[in-house]
């Protein structure tokens, strides 16, 4: 009997067979169902980012958009270095891109960098931007950045409040980098891990 798995490839989300053999690394996040939430993966080159989001109440709107709870939305990007203007400290330039974003859009723009949420980690980053329009209205997201080899994977947290911050930290301690190439094989694996998890 074939085992089926629910997966949000290209932005629809439909049921596959575990055993469909994938020829290419998907180009859109997938997601795998659990008894609590989503696992998700997201392909660039011969590596992967993977990260769980919690909770039956998240809501998968598209491939790169998830609204975790009502008011907070996360969108799942990845950044190539080629955007970047320093290579050498990926994490400080994808933060400084995306300040110089806001820079160009908003009236005023406050950051922080969230040490509190990413503990003794250094392969990612915290980054709690405030942006301001100009009758002072304010809008704050956190981007949590996670270097790789070509660029940076990110997930972007909007609108947020002081009390998502145990969120932030489960996203953190679930988002990790994986030096596989996300084919039929490991989609495979990702869709066991799931099941043991139901």
């Amino acid at each position: 009997m074939k085992r089926f798995v629910q997966l949000l490839p290209l932005g629809a989300l439909i049921l596959l067979p575990v055993e469909v053999v994938q020829a290419e690394t998907p180009e859109d996040p997938i997601y795998v169902k659990t008894s609590n939430g989503w696992n998700a993966a997201y392909a660039h080159g011969n590596e992967y980012a993977e990260f769980r989001v919690i909770g039956n109440g998240a809501k998968l709107q598209d491939a790169y958009h998830i609204l975790l709870q009502k008011g907070v939305g996360m969108m799942v990007s990845f950044v190539d270095k080629k955007e970047l203007q320093n290579d050498t400290d990926l994490l400080a330039a994808h933060a400084q891109w995306e300040i110089n974003y806001w820079h160009q859009h908003a009236s005023r723009v406050e950051s922080n960098t969230r040490e509190d949420l990413t503990g003794t980690r250094k392969d990612l980053k915290v980054t709690e931007i405030r942006v301001y329009n100009d009758k002072g209205a304010q809008m704050s997201s956190y981007l949590i950045g996670l270097a790789a080899k070509d660029g940076v994977f990110v997930l972007s947290l909007s609108p947020t409040k002081k009390d998502i911050d145990p969120l932030v930290k489960e996203l953190v301690s679930s988002f990790n980098l994986v030096p596989r190439t996300l084919d039929a094989e490991e989609t495979k694996r990702l869709s066991s891990e799931a099941k043991a998890q139901r």
